[in-house]
C-alpha cells in the first residue's frame, strides 16, 4: 500500500516537502523572541492566555478587568495550553514557542492547499500556486506576531479540503460507505474551530449551511446547524447573557460608540454592533452607519481599498518617474483584475459551491465592516490568488480560440503571471524575513526602529520607576501592561481637550484608591497620541508633573498631581 502510494504521488510528496522546507527555513530565520511592541492584538492574546491559566478570561491590563469578547477564546486557549505544556507562565520567555506554533500551523496548511488545488484543477496548477502562497508577504508579515489570522487560515484550509472530499465522495466508496460522513464531521469540526478563532468564521458557517441547503441534504443541514448552535452559539450566548447583567466598561478600548448601541440593543453582541457604527474609535466622528448613503459609500470605499491591497500582493508596484501613484492602482488595471477574478470565482462556484459561497460571504462582510486592513485579506488571499489564476486560464483559452495572435501568445500567459507574482511577493517577503533575522541577531528588544525602540525603553522605565499600584493613561494599554506590568487604560480619541482631560479625572475619581499614582504616557510614536493627547497635555500642564522625557522621540511621561 505504501509502495503504491509512493509510486503514484512521489512527485507531489517531494515537491510539497521542498516548498514546506523552504518556507520553514524562511520563517525560522525571522522567528524572534520579542513581541512587536506596537502590536495591540498580540499583547491581548498573551494576556488572555495568562488569565486562562488562572481560571478566567479577563483582560487584566485594565484597571477593572472584564471578559474580553472582541476575540473568541480559541487562540488564547491554545497559548495557555502551550504555557501549561512547557511549564512556563513568563509571556516574554514564551514568545519563541507561541510564534513557532503559529508558523507550524501555516506550514501544515501548505500540503492541504496543494492537495485541494491538485484535485480541483491539476498538478501543474498546484505546483504554481502553492509556492506563491508559501512566500506570501502577508503571511510572513503577520507570522512575526501572535495573531489569530494564520491559525484561522490553517483551520479554514482543512475545513475547505474536508468539504471538498466530502462532496467529492458522496457515493459509497469500495473502502466503506461511511467515509463521506467522516469528512462531513471533520468539516463541521474545523468550521467550529474557525469560528472560535475569529468572528469571521461565521462566513464558513453560513456558506456550509447554504451549500447543504442548495444540495437538499436536509438531515445533514439540521445536524450541522445544531452543532454550530451548541458550540459557536454557546460562546455568543455567554457574551449576550453576561452583558445583560453587566454593563461592560469598554470605554478604555475606545469603543464608546459601540457601547451606546449595545445599551439600546436587545442583542448584546459587541462584534455585530460594530457594523452599525462608522468610525467607532473616533468620538468626534463616530456615527450610525445604517443609512443607505453611508452604507453604499463604505462599500464603494472598501471595494477600491481591497482591490488595491490584492493587487499589491499579486503584482510588483510600478511608479512612473515623478509620480507617487502606484500604476497598478489605476482603474483600467483594477477593472482587468476584477474581470479575471470574477471569471475564476465563477469557475470555483460551479466546481465547488462551498468555496465560492465562502469567499462571497467573507468579502461581503469586509465590505461593510468599519475597519480596513490587509490583515483581513490573509485568510482568503490564497483563494483570491487561485480565482485570479483560474480567470487568467479561462480568458487565455477563450482568446486563443477566437484570435490567431492570442493563440501564439497563449503559452506565455502562465509564466508571465508567475514571474509578476513572484516579483510582487518576494521583495516584501525578503524584507520581513531580514527584519526578523536582524531583530533576533541584535537581541536588543522588540524593534530596531529608533521610534519603536524608544517606546519600548519608556515602558521599561515605567516598570523600574513607578509604584506597582500605578495606572497609566496610554495609546495601547495591553502593550503597556505587557512590558511595564502596570495597569493601563486608553485615552478617548477626541480633539476636545476638556472632554479628554475630564476622562482622565474621571479615572482618578473611580480608581484613585486602588491606583493612587496616575501617569500619562504621551508618546510620539502613534499619530493618535500626537493628535489628541499632546494638545491636552499642553493645555493642562499645570495639573501635571513631567517625570520622564525620551530624547529620541521626545515622548514624555507625566504624573497627575493630587
Amino acid at each position: 500500500m505504501v509502495g503504491l502510494f509512493w509510486r503514484q504521488y512521489k512527485t507531489d510528496v517531494l515537491f510539497v516537502t521542498g516548498v514546506v522546507l523552504v518556507a520553514g527555513i524562511l520563517m525560522g530565520l525571522m522567528l524572534n523572541p520579542f513581541l512587536t511592541v506596537v502590536n495591540h492584538d498580540s499583547a491581548i492574546f498573551c494576556i488572555l492566555a495568562q488569565s486562562i491559566l488562572k481560571g478566567n478570561y479577563l483582560l487584566t491590563s485594565e484597571p477593572n478587568p472584564q471578559p474580553y469578547f472582541t476575540f473568541p477564546p480559541l487562540l488564547a486557549l491554545q497559548l495557555a495550553g502551550l504555557m501549561q505544556l512547557f511549564g512556563n507562565e513568563d509571556l516574554q520567555a514564551m514568545q519563541w514557542v507561541f510564534k513557532g506554533y503559529i508558523d507550524l500551523l501555516f506550514l501544515a496548511s501548505l500540503p492541504l492547499f496543494y492537495a485541494w488545488v491538485r484535485q480541483m484543477m491539476s498538478r501543474r496548477d498546484a505546483m504554481i500556486l502553492t509556492p506563491l502562497v508559501a512566500v506570501n508577504p502577508i503571511i510572513f508579515k503577520y507570522s512575526s506576531d501572535i495573531l489569530s489570522d494564520t491559525p484561522y487560515w490553517a483551520f479554514s484550509m482543512l475545513a475547505i479540503y474536508a468539504a471538498w472530499c466530502f462532496w467529492k465522495n458522496q457515493e459509497p466508496q469500495p473502502s466503506g460507505a461511511g467515509k463521506p460522513m467522516g469528512w462531513f464531521f471533520l468539516t463541521v469540526l474545523m468550521i467550529i474551530l474557525c469560528a472560535l478563532t475569529r468572528q469571521i468564521g461565521v462566513a464558513l458557517v453560513v456558506a456550509f449551511l447554504a451549500t447543504l441547503s442548495f444540495k437538499r441534504q436536509w438531515k445533514l443541514l439540521i445536524a450541522a446547524a445544531l452543532l454550530f448552535i451548541l458550540t459557536v452559539g454557546g460562546w455568543q450566548s455567554y457574551e449576550h447573557f453576561y452583558r445583560l447583567q453587566h454593563r461592560s466598561d469598554i470605554s478604555s478600548l475606545n469603543q464608546q460608540g459601540v457601547q451606546e448601541v449595545l445599551d439600546k440593543s436587545p442583542i448584546k453582541l459587541e462584534y455585530v454592533k460594530h457594523f452599525l457604527v462608522d468610525r467607532p474609535v473616533d468620538l468626534d466622528q463616530n456615527r450610525m452607519q445604517t443609512t443607505p448613503a453611508i452604507l453604499l459609500q463604505n462599500i464603494v470605499d472598501r471595494i477600491e481599498a481591497y482591490t488595491k491591497l490584492s493587487l499589491d500582493h499579486l503584482l510588483p508596484g510600478f511608479k512612473a518617474k515623478g509620480h507617487k501613484v502606484n500604476l497598478t492602482h489605476l482603474w483600467p488595471l483594477m477593472a482587468l483584475f476584477w474581470l479575471l477574478f470574477f471569471t475564476g470565482f465563477w469557475n470555483l462556484l460551479r466546481r465547488f459551491p462551498f468555496g465560492g459561497l465562502y469567499i462571497c460571504v467573507y468579502m461581503g462582510v469586509l465590505l461593510v465592516y468599519p475597519y480596513i486592513s490587509q490583515r483581513f485579506l490573509l485568510p482568503v488571499f490564497p483563494i483570491i490568488l487561485l480565482c485570479t489564476y483560474s480567470g487568467i486560464l479561462t480568458i487565455r483559452d477563450w482568446l486563443s480560440a477566437k484570435f490567431t495572435l492570442c493563440r501564439k501568445l497563449a503559452p506565455a500567459a502562465v509564466p508571465l503571471f508567475l514571474l509578476l507574482a513572484l516579483a510582487g511577493h518576494l521583495p516584501d517577503t525578503v524584507r520581513w524575513v531580514n527584519a526578523g533575522y536582524q531583530l533576533k541577531k541584535a537581541n536588543q528588544g522588540p524593534s530596531l526602529r529608533k521610534g519603536n525602540k524608544a517606546y519600548y525603553e519608556t515602558l521599561l522605565w515605567l516598570k523600574r520607576n513607578t509604584p506597582q499600584n500605578s495606572l497609566i493613561i496610554s495609546r495601547k494599554p495591553p502593550v503597556v501592561y505587557f512590558y511595564s506590568g502596570r495597569r493601563s487604560t486608553a485615552f478617548p480619541f477626541t480633539a476636545h481637550q476638556d472632554k479628554l482631560f475630564a476622562y482622565i479625572q474621571e479615572k482618578r475619581a473611580r480608581y484613585g484608591k486602588q491606583f493612587p499614582h496616575i501617569y500619562i504616557f504621551e508618546d510620539n510614536v502613534f499619530g493618535s497620541s500626537t493628535r489628541y493627547l499632546k494638545p491636552t497635555v499642553e493645555k493642562y500642564k499645570n495639573h501635571l508633573s513631567l517625570v520622564y522625557t525620551d530624547l529620541v522621540t521626545q515622548s514624555r511621561v507625566w504624573l497627575l498631581k493630587d
